[in-house]
């Protein structure tokens, strides 16, 4: 799936958030390696502007005929509200870099981690943290 490995797929999310002086970006990435990026944009876009979402809302511009098929990579664990719209549009696997309590010293988060979320809901979603997890630490100097 995806061509290349969640090393390299998380150093784009790495890129795209270094690149808009954040330290939260994503990338969806469907089973021909095709890809759409986020970051957080909360202070133009308003409070549900996370990277997560930004790239949920971006999915149609990708080919895909099964959502579970595609990969989130994004350099935090997703936050509720983002795992929430990670389930509710059915992607079946998320990597991150950092988790929630890995960032609480840095940021303001709500300590429910996405593999709880995930496991309340209906789908089975393959979760996986720590991927590249020192170079996602680095965007937080």
């Amino acid at each position: 799936m995806a061509l290349q490995d969640d090393s390299f797929w998380m150093r784009v999310a790495i890129d795209v958030a270094a690149e808009a002086n954040t330290p939260f970006g994503a990338v969806l990435v469907d089973e021909e390696g095709q890809h759409v990026a986020g970051f957080n944009s909360t202070k133009l876009d308003g409070a549900t502007a996370h990277a997560e979402m930004n790239v949920v809302r971006k999915m149609d511009q990708l080919d895909y005929d099964n959502a579970e098929d595609l990969i989130l990579y994004t350099t935090v664990e997703p936050c509720p509200m983002c795992m929430g719209a990670v389930i509710w549009a059915g992607i079946g696997s998320v990597k991150y870099g950092l988790s929630i309590d890995e960032v609480t010293e840095f940021t303001k988060q709500i300590k429910l981690p996405s593999t709880e979320l995930a496991k309340r809901s209906w789908r089975s979603i393959l979760i996986t943290g720590g991927v590249e997890k020192e170079k996602c630490f680095e965007l937080w100097k």
